[in-house]
């Protein structure tokens, strides 16, 4: 009883700092704000729901509706025969939705890396998923192409509102190299390029490989709404590339950052064409990398004024294990990253970012071994210890 009298105590206190932040947004409210204590649960296994683990996050900002989505596992292991679930939040992520269902298979099969895009142009939600039959898993027999009963398939459906989805349309002979035996989309979430030659394009990004542990990149992408796609060159080698997230340049190029499978620090690469092609992937020592997914979303372009008229790419990962996470930011689309600052102390591991309203962002993250998914709304101003608001000055603000 203590225990719970306790959390109700620091949930109501984290609620009131929020307010707080959201009203005036004070020197003493940013300095004792620790985004990991004030973190709300958006997914809690066994709360309600069937799942003894939760996993897997991936969150959006669809015009001003936040969609997060996960994988509600029935036995707590990667292929646990997952279903797709999914939580809206109406008012930028200070309250969350009861679990929707968007994707489960009645054979029993497992639905793995949930993967959201906000279609701009079509006002709609872009989820892309894999599927693996009944009794196949990533580490054991599983077959390469897109026919064979125990080949890993892709799929993907689509929602106006986060709460209702088509049924899952197989997209797998598009999007997956015939040789590879595994893909992965992300995990985490994709891009809807708003600038240059390729304007309006959805991508997804993958590890992809023949053999479990030879990974490369790759990419599919999509000209018309995700109604039908292709697939891009595989890197020219992995590198120990492993699970991938993507930015949008502020020229309309893609960067990608990725955890590594083979020890040292992340993995890099940057595409000018849409997806298509990769530059060599290189080893990025600033960020930190202990052996598990990261996340990143841009926040603004350098020709976005209601958000001060900077490039900002935002990265969330653990430091230690899984375990003390930290934030960092670029201005110069991942080239460096001269803004870091503690996430705060405690279990961390998969995490998902996106841009909320001007001035603050979301961080969607693991905590609690896989039982708990949370949210929490970071002020820009303390990222940066009030040197970057991220929000238009005043004679920006006129402009418009």
């Amino acid at each position: 009883m203590k225990t719970n009298i306790t959390r109700t105590l620091v949930i109501l206190g984290a609620a009131l700092l929020s307010w707080n932040l959201a009203a005036k947004e004070t020197k003493e409210d940013l300095e004792n704000f620790v985004p990991y204590d004030h973190a709300k649960d958006v997914f809690l296994a066994k709360e309600g729901n069937h799942y003894p683990s939760i996993r897997i996050p991936s969150i959006i900002n669809a015009n001003g509706l936040l969609v997060a989505a996960a994988e509600g596992r029935k036995r707590a292991t990667d292929q646990g025969s997952n279903d797709i679930i999914i939580s809206v939040s109406k008012d930028l992520g200070k309250t969350w939705s009861k679990i929707i269902l968007a994707a489960s298979d009645p054979e029993q099969g497992t639905y793995n890396n949930p993967y959201l895009i906000y279609d701009a142009i079509k006002k709609q939600v872009v989820l892309f998923f894999q599927y693996y039959p009944p009794g196949v898993s990533e580490r054991g027999t599983i077959s390469p192409g897109w026919k064979d009963p125990k080949t890993l398939r892709n799929f993907v459906c689509f929602s106006k509102n986060g709460k209702r989805w088509s049924k899952p349309k197989d997209v797998t002979e598009t999007t997956k190299h015939e040789d590879a035996t595994i893909t992965c989309s992300g995990p985490n979430s994709g891009v809807q390029i708003s600038r240059g030659e390729h304007k309006g394009r959805l991508v997804v990004v993958f590890n992809e490989a023949v053999k479990f542990g030879d990974w490369v990149l790759t990419a599919a992408y999509s000209d018309d709404g995700g109604k039908t796609w292709k697939l891009g060159q595989k890197s020219e080698s992995g590198k120990g590339i492993n699970e991938v997230s993507v930015a949008e340049t502020d020229d309309g190029g893609l960067y990608v950052v990725s955890r590594s499978w083979n020890g040292g620090g992340r993995r890099v690469a940057y595409s000018e064409d849409g997806g298509e092609t990769w530059s060599p992937i290189e080893t990025n020592n600033d960020l930190p990398s202990p052996g598990c997914q990261n996340g990143m979303a841009r926040y603004s372009h350098a020709d976005d004024d209601s958000r001060g008229g900077k490039s900002r790419i935002i990265f969330t990962s653990p430091v230690s294990g899984r375990k003390d996470a930290v934030i960092k930011m670029s201005y110069d689309n991942g080239k460096t990253w001269p803004v870091a600052r503690e996430f705060g102390k405690g279990p961390y591991a998969y995490s998902s970012v996106c841009p909320l309203e001007p001035g603050y962002f979301g961080v969607l993250f693991e905590s609690d071994g896989g039982q708990t998914i949370r949210f929490v709304r970071v002020p820009m101003a303390w990222l940066t210890e009030g040197e970057d608001t991220g929000k238009a000055t005043k004679a920006e603000a006129k402009k418009e």
